[in-house]
């Protein structure tokens, strides 16, 4: 009796069965590692301004609101998941360094997928450091740990 659900196919060998343009993944490496300390500036001024409003809130409301400022940190979240799930699957980062989000079969990501993405790019971060900025020089589409975990690939946008 066959184990196959004839929807699709799954396991590793469904991650590798797209074909992707020749170059798809040429200097992605560093584009994603130019455009991750991008972002990392834009979202450190957005938590810095989000905590200015708490505590301006928060004086305001003589203390009501500063509880509000332990959610600051919900914005880089917010971020990363509204850019990769929306229209060009890419944050301002990558666009800029020529680089977008595909899912495993090529298509872009929805936001859900997008918010799995950048919780386990952090747990995966903080978990082992060493291990996510190894993987992507051992495969050719230079995947890293959490791209492999939520069915994701980092391309670049000239060539889909």
């Amino acid at each position: 009796m066959s184990e196959s659900n004839n929807i699709a196919p799954t396991g590793l060998s469904a991650s590798e069965s797209y074909a992707w343009p020749a170059g798809a993944f040429d200097g992605v490496i560093l584009a994603r590692s130019l455009a991750f300390l991008a972002d990392l500036l834009v979202v450190s001024i957005l938590i810095v301004l989000a905590f200015a409003l708490f505590g301006v809130l928060g004086t305001l409301t003589l203390g009501l609101l500063w509880p509000g400022a332990a959610l600051s940190p919900l914005v880089a979240l917010a971020y990363f998941t509204f850019t990769l799930g929306g229209r060009y699957s890419a944050t301002p980062g990558m666009r800029w360094q020529g680089i977008e989000l595909r899912a495993w079969n090529g298509r872009r990501p929805g936001y859900l997928q997008a918010a799995l993405q950048t919780l386990l790019f952090y747990v995966t971060v903080a978990v082992g450091t060493v291990l996510v900025l190894v993987v992507p020089f051992f495969n050719r589409r230079r995947r890293c740990l959490h791209d492999y975990l939520c069915g994701t690939v980092f391309v670049r946008s000239s060539s889909v």
